[in-house]
């Protein structure tokens, strides 16, 4: 019976160790499943932030740089150039207009989501009327594009 006894014991230990593993493979399989699920959800919330990110810094760049360009069109052509933002209803968007007077000279539209909202007027000698900030952004980015008194531009970039 001693014998018995002792082939009984080994034979329980090792089913009980085959319940073990089979836990411990559903939890395997339900962490892997949860992790495969959630994966796609973090990486979508990185390209969208990149996105926004750069769309925001492109379009300030682009802003920057038609700013100068309207500043060097009124200081050559002694015209005073207006750069104002502008919403179009008809797209639903956003845009930026390069006027003198009620000509419109060009007109940007924005990314779609990117907001702007700003306006300078340069003189004929190429200096701003007053000093002025734009500010671009999209959801809780943004970047303030500043005007000096001497037609010079800085940006600032921040996150709400």
């Amino acid at each position: 019976m001693e014998q018995g006894g002792t082939e009984q014991a080994p034979a329980q230990h090792k089913a009980g160790a085959q319940l073990n593993w089979r836990i411990v493979r559903k939890v395997e399989g339900l962490v892997f499943t949860s992790m495969l699920l959630a994966v796609p959800f973090f990486a979508f919330r990185i390209v969208d932030t990149t996105g926004t990110a750069l769309m925001v810094k492109n379009t300030s760049v682009d802003l920057v740089r038609d700013l100068i360009r309207a500043r060097a069109i009124a200081r050559d052509y002694k015209l005073p150039i207006t750069v104002s933002s502008l919403d179009v209803p008809a797209t639903h968007s956003c845009a930026y207009v390069i006027q003198n007077g009620p000509r419109t000279i060009e007109q940007i539209v924005l990314p779609p989501g990117v907001s702007m909202v700003g306006s300078v007027t340069f003189d004929e000698a190429g200096t701003p009327k007053a000093r002025t900030s734009f500010v671009v952004s999209k959801g809780m980015r943004s970047v303030t594009v500043d005007v000096d008194s001497t037609g010079k531009t800085a940006t600032h970039e921040s996150s709400m």
